[in-house]
């Protein structure tokens, strides 16, 4: 801690203390580890007479969890330098339980941001993923140093051995959450025979099962008490009116088993999965869909929480 500019440490003098710009913070040096950080975000448990903590955490924290630690005064130090200390200027505090009303990441780099939240154990360079994700290099190069920023990726290697690879996944996955917030969406609703079973494809349009159903099928069951399955279809709002039919059913405004979403810029086909013998939207993409069903907030809270840093395994 003595490191951090700016910042001089009294030991024991009588007690420690942080200097920051000239002014002295008595403080209680704490090593935590991730798993051990919820008590201190609790204002009631922060009875230390007139010493603030510190804590020395072993990880890597998100932009939240940092905000939300200094909303209660507690200062840090995590493994990538991340710090907060009494007396320092405090991070911009992101807006809890108050994502955007709308995605504030275009189509493409939505995209990007889902391949690297599904498959954060991948190397990834800046060409190879711009290919997966249907976009440009430029692009992929933009929002990988947008996400170095902000201590989610990081960089590996040198010149064309050079790669990025997820460095916090759990923190990645709340970022793309509050990031990639859908806003409008076009859906129809339907009755088809079987929604259950619906083809991967009508004519032209791929179909992917997304939202609750899908997090069923890939192992992160969500309850959303929706009644109709979402699906995915890579139409416009044009194209996406003749789908019904072409699933031998009819659009309807009561009594519909399905929702149809337009997807015209792919988002749950630059990847896509299968589940249980089914196409499935990526796990990203299921989670933002969330988002579209009732109590979307708590639905894709739950998700983030059972997915946390694990790798999903399908088909």
């Amino acid at each position: 801690m003595s490191r951090i500019p700016a910042v001089k440490l009294a030991l024991n003098a009588p007690e420690t203390a942080a200097v920051v710009d000239g002014n002295a913070y008595p403080i209680a040096i704490e090593v935590v580890e991730r798993d051990g950080l919820q008590r201190y975000l609790d204002s009631s448990d922060l009875a230390e007479g007139s010493r603030a903590r510190v804590l020395v955490i072993n990880a890597v924290l998100d932009s939240e969890t940092a905000a939300r630690l200094e909303d209660v005064g507690v200062g840090y130090l995590d493994v990538s330098g991340r710090r907060w200390l009494p007396g320092m200027r405090r991070t911009k505090r992101l807006r809890e339980g108050q994502p955007p009303a709308k995605s504030s990441l275009r189509a493409a780099s939505l995209r990007l941001t889902q391949l690297l939240a599904d498959h954060p154990d991948v190397q990834w360079t800046e060409r190879r993923l711009a290919e997966r994700a249907g976009t440009t290099q430029t692009t992929a190069h933009r929002l990988l140093v947008r996400l170095e920023e902000e201590h989610l990726v990081e960089r590996r290697g040198a010149g064309r051995g050079m790669h990025r690879r997820v460095r916090d996944v759990a923190g990645l996955r709340r970022w793309l959450s509050r990031e990639g917030r859908p806003g409008r969406v076009m859906s129809l609703l339907c009755f088809v025979r079987d929604p259950e079973n619906l083809p991967d494809r009508v004519g032209t349009h791929e179909l992917a099962l997304t939202g609750a159903a899908a997090a069923e099928r890939i192992g992160v069951p969500v309850l959303t008490s929706s009644q109709r399955p979402l699906v995915r279809v890579s139409a416009g709002p044009d194209e996406i009116e003749s789908v019904p039919e072409a699933l031998g059913g009819f659009r309807v405004v009561e009594g519909a088993n399905l929702t149809l979403l337009a997807d015209p810029q792919r988002l749950a086909f630059a990847d896509p999965w299968r589940a249980l013998g089914k196409r499935v939207a990526p796990p990203s993409r299921v989670m933002l869909d969330l988002y579209l069903e009732p109590r979307s907030d708590a639905a894709v809270n739950v998700f983030l929480d059972l997915w946390g840093s694990r790798v999903i395994e399908c088909e």
